[in-house]
């Protein structure tokens, strides 16, 4: 987290003196802080047939942030970038096999075929790309803009929360909280961006800036090596299945800042 906040502050910083400094003679660029609460969730693309059946578990409520740089190279056209610290999440339920070691030597002790509910808990560094279309001042201070584009995002944080219920007695349950998961979640993520926000201007260089944004995720934030080999031992007439994991982390987000 302190990691995260110093990179989004050296990086608003940066912008904020080289947007100040063009401000001063052109006013095609501009800058801006934000705060960005979001809807969460993980869609799961697995082939495990009837029996290794991955199912979404719901959605998570979490919270962004980051900072806002725009260059507008023609009228009310222009491009959009920044850096965002971004809490990503959502649940999953699938069956798998629980481990139970014992606490004095570490040792795995017996197996439990299980169904495996895991809450997700993500945090990225995010470097968006968009285009941005704007109708310009309406009434001299409200304007109305859409956006289109890519984002690129970076893995700072990987952890989970993990309840496995027994098939066989489901009222039988055992927990692990904030179990680090950095090895089984790849380090980029690629989404695509769709949003629509407005902007009112209070002053002469100073507008609120307010929107919704649909950050689309396309690309598996799953491991490979990690979906190959360890992922899922569910068995079945005595045989071990191994399943490869994938799934796609994506979310809505309520976008409220500041531009300069």
């Amino acid at each position: 987290m302190k990691q995260s906040v110093k990179y989004l502050i050296l990086s608003a910083l940066f912008i904020f003196i080289a947007s100040a400094y063009t401000q001063a003679q052109d006013r095609k660029f501009n800058f801006g802080i934000h705060i960005s609460p979001n809807v969460s969730w993980v869609k799961p693309d697995v082939d495990g047939g009837e029996f290794y059946k991955y199912e979404g578990d719901g959605a998570r409520f979490l919270m962004g942030y980051g900072a806002d740089f725009n260059y507008f190279f023609i009228d009310n056209i222009g491009i959009g970038t920044g850096v965002n610290v971004v809490y990503n999440g959502g649940n999953l339920k699938y069956p798998t096999v629980y481990y139970p070691t014992d606490p004095s030597t570490g040792y795995t002790v017996d197996t439990i075929e299980s169904n495996l509910y895991r809450k997700y808990k993500l945090q990225y560094l995010e470097v968006p790309l968009v285009l941005i279309g704007s109708t310009g001042d309406l009434m001299g201070k409200f304007s109305i803009y859409g956006k289109f584009g890519l984002g690129t995002s970076f893995k700072l944080k990987a952890r989970a929360d993990d309840e496995y219920k027994v098939r066989s007695t489901p009222d039988v349950s055992y927990t692990q909280k904030n179990t680090d998961i950095s090895k089984q979640v790849l380090f980029i993520k690629e989404s695509m961006i769709i949003g629509v926000g407005g902007t009112y201007k209070f002053a002469k260089v100073i507008s609120i800036n307010f929107g919704l944004n649909f950050n689309s995720g396309f690309t598996n934030i799953f491991h490979d090596s990690y979906n190959e080999e360890v992922e899922l031992k569910y068995q079945l007439d005595n045989n071990i299945k191994r399943i490869q994991e994938k799934g796609k982390a994506s979310y809505i987000e309520l976008y409220a800042g500041i531009l300069f």
